[in-house]
């Protein structure tokens, strides 16, 4: 049965099956919570994700892929089996994963390597090989590398180990995506903000050969995004929570903050409302000003939290 064709009273059925399959994995190498999570057709479209109009455009072209492999047989070739994200942390790979995944009506399997690598180490790519085996007994499967330069296993162990220890686990990972059979309905999206420590073996011909830039959005994406994460905000609330914006007051001072920051803004903004509202004061609608002060705010700490972060790249 085609995955599309589902009735709506199963599609919960097949959710807790693969649930329950992953947990069977996890009996037999520890908590995979907040590791992997596995989604059944996921909500998440292209149209709701700002910007990155080129990357959307790139990664929509692999929906063939998944839904229909066969095509790239009448024309002489197998359909490719991955591609590879790249570009700054919060630009939106991670989303545009499970948009390919939605659009796709595909099973989407978010494996968070940096947590993955530092519960499993090198044993990853045995769970990895586990994992593969699910998603192939699917109708279609997205399965989702995020920060694959975890593999380097930088963040475990000393240079020279971790070279070592890396060196085995990379291949064991091109292994399982040399393994993945053509026209099989499985589509691997790796993702990194770090392309200086992918393994070159990860984007060999065959492999995660297709690569996308996932930018810093610029003014006009900025203020997308923006609108965007509004309307979810107000919708979720049912009601209007921002006055008028002066968007050529916002975007200057945003600079190059990504998506995943802006979104950041907003909620803070909304949150001093709440605040406000909790201790019985007037909170009023979000605006310009309340914006400008928070990106202000943001900006002050910014550094501090990159630090956190991400400290050991700086």
């Amino acid at each position: 049965m085609d995955a599309k064709a589902l009735p709506p009273g199963q599609e919960w059925a097949v959710q807790r099956r693969l649930e329950d399959l992953l947990a069977k994995i996890a009996e037999k190498y520890g908590d995979l919570t907040g590791r992997v999570e596995v989604t059944h057709r996921p909500e998440k479209s292209f149209e709701q994700i700002g910007g990155l109009h080129a990357a959307k455009a790139s990664l929509r072209g692999f929906t063939t892929a998944l839904m229909d492999p066969e095509l790239y047989r009448k024309w002489g070739i197998i359909p490719p089996k991955g591609v590879l994200l790249y570009g700054p942390p919060g630009t939106g790979k991670s989303l545009l994963a499970r948009a390919l995944a939605s659009v796709a009506k595909a099973t989407f399997y978010h494996l968070k390597l940096q947590n993955l690598t530092s519960k499993f180490g090198p044993n990853v790519g045995d769970l990895l090989q586990e994992i593969l085996a699910i998603a192939v007994g699917e109708q279609r499967a997205v399965i989702f590398l995020d920060e694959v330069d975890a593999l380097s296993l930088e963040h475990l162990l000393p240079a020279p180990h971790a070279r070592e220890a890396s060196a085995r686990l990379v291949a064991a990972v091109a292994e399982k995506l040399d393994g993945i059979e053509n026209f099989s309905r499985v589509f691997v999206v790796a993702a990194t903000s770090r392309t200086d420590a992918v393994d070159p073996s990860l984007v060999a011909p065959g492999r995660l050969d297709r690569l996308i830039e996932v930018p810093l959005p610029d003014p006009q994406d900025q203020q997308e995004i923006f609108l965007l994460k509004k309307a979810q905000a107000e919708q979720d609330a049912g009601r209007s929570l921002f006055a008028e914006l002066d968007f050529g007051s916002i975007l200057p001072p945003m600079g190059s903050m990504s998506g995943a920051e802006i979104q950041e803004v907003i909620r803070q903004a909304l949150e001093s409302k709440a605040h406000r509202a909790g201790a019985g004061q007037a909170a009023g609608l979000v605006t310009t000003q309340d914006i400008l002060q928070e990106i202000d705010s943001y900006r002050r700490i910014k550094k501090v939290l990159d630090k956190i972060r991400y400290g050991q790249y700086l």
